[in-house]
């Protein structure tokens, strides 16, 4: 019985460490990703993301793979050095395999028809809900950065963490504004 406990907190664990690591990595596109940076990251990030901040919905018309692709490719070199470095956790597989999946998971909080299985997630909550991420498109654009689960953007925005870390970064002389008008610049 304690080893199937300690794995289902491993679980739980996990999908919120993998909730978490897409709420850092939105917060920082949204913040400091513009056009003109790199061509790379204006072709595989930078142009997507002006775009689904300008038009939300248009994220259902990518296929599987335009949807994923930075994701897993990410994924994959993390798998890589996860390997090379002989770690044996399954539980940071498990977080880096969630991660590359992340943008789908994302992409059904746009949807309105979803498999099954997705609706019952995330009508628990497991995955997040269309009402729930439908919040991060509204003005000022500064909330529900993590795109996973219902569960982690009402604490930290509650406990006002994507402003203390703004106050933070700002502290150690990084400036922290967002990215493009579309994702509330200045």
């Amino acid at each position: 019985m304690n080893d199937a406990l300690m794995t289902a907190a491993s679980a739980v664990g996990c999908i919120l460490a993998v909730d978490f690591t897409t709420g850092i990595m939105h917060w920082a596109e949204d913040t400091w990703l513009s056009l003109g940076q790199s061509a790379l990251l204006d072709r595989w990030i930078v142009n997507d993301n002006i775009e689904h901040h300008r038009q939300p919905g248009k994220i259902r018309e990518g296929s599987y793979w335009q949807t994923n692709r930075v994701c897993i490719a990410l994924s994959l070199i993390v798998m890589g050095m996860l390997a090379f470095g002989h770690v044996h956790a399954w539980q940071a597989y498990a977080i880096v395999l969630m991660v590359s999946h992340s943008n789908q998971i994302h992409k059904w909080a746009h949807s309105s028809r979803v498999p099954r299985i997705v609706g019952w997630l995330q009508s628990i909550g497991l995955l997040q809900s269309r009402e729930h991420h439908a919040k991060h498109h509204k003005t000022p654009y500064a909330k529900r950065f993590c795109t996973v689960t219902n569960f982690l953007n009402p604490v930290l925005d509650g406990i006002g963490f994507w402003r203390g870390l703004e106050w933070t970064i700002e502290r150690c002389g990084i400036t922290v504004k967002r990215a493009t008008p579309a994702r509330a610049g200045f």
